[in-house]
């Protein structure tokens, strides 16, 4: 089993020995390539809807695998049993819509010593939501896949705030400042900012300066954070 780019990080982050929970499995390749590697015991692969269900049933009936990987059918955390898995994966989502899946299956995180998440949106979401939930994050990865950036956050049971309020929303620098592609990250959070800046240009009042005032603020501060990267 070959993995993409964005799956092969993922998969790197997996905790050897470990029994998965691939929440979106989607194929269950991620689960399938584990297995073969040698890398978990075991997993479950979860899907929603009945098409990637079928095509995840017909990966793993086809690399031989159906007495290691059980793929289940059913809403997010509601394919596990508690205390089943001791890693979770959930990859390939909205930020919003992983913390919903976190939140509804809370009783079936007992046990799990690892979270795998891939949010496409709304990472600093997703940050807030695990240190408001006793979890800490443990390591950050980037990676570029077929030219798209993505994220991928590493968490395991803990206690953890960030001080600095920026971190939730480009990640921790302390474990991202050494990253390549930390500095591609940053430049494109504060070309970001000034489109918005430059969409600001034509409000008025009071509000408007005050949006205004904050962005720049948070523009020097990005600016800062890629300066001291570049001179690392």
């Amino acid at each position: 089993m070959k993995l993409s780019k964005r799956l092969q990080q993922v998969a790197e982050l997996v905790p050897e020995g470990a029994v998965l929970a691939d929440i979106g499995s989607d194929h269950a390749y991620l689960p399938v390539y584990l297995v073969e590697q040698g890398r978990i015991r075991q997993a479950v692969a979860g899907e929603l809807n009945q098409g990637p269900y079928e095509s995840a049933q017909r990966t793993v009936r086809e690399a031989g695998l159906s007495h290691l990987i059980e793929v289940r059918k059913g809403d997010g955390l509601a394919v596990l049993g508690a205390g089943e898995a001791s890693a979770v994966a959930i990859c390939g989502m909205g930020g919003g819509t992983i913390v919903d899946i976190l939140s509804a299956g809370r009783d079936k995180l007992a046990g799990v010593q690892c979270l795998i998440l891939q949010p496409m949106t709304d990472s600093d979401r997703l940050r807030k939501w695990l240190h408001d939930n006793g979890w800490r994050i443990a390591a950050e990865e980037l990676v570029v896949d077929e030219g798209i950036l993505y994220e991928i956050v590493q968490a395991e049971p803990g206690d953890e705030r960030y001080k600095d309020s920026l971190w939730y929303e480009i990640g921790s620098v302390d474990l991202l400042k050494h990253h390549p592609l930390f500095p591609q990250k940053v430049s494109a959070a504060i070309k970001k900012i000034g489109r918005v800046l430059q969409n600001l240009r034509k409000s008025q009042g009071g509000l408007a300066a005050q949006k205004r005032e904050a962005l720049l603020q948070k523009k020097k501060r990005l600016e800062e954070v890629l300066k001291s990267c570049k001179q690392r």
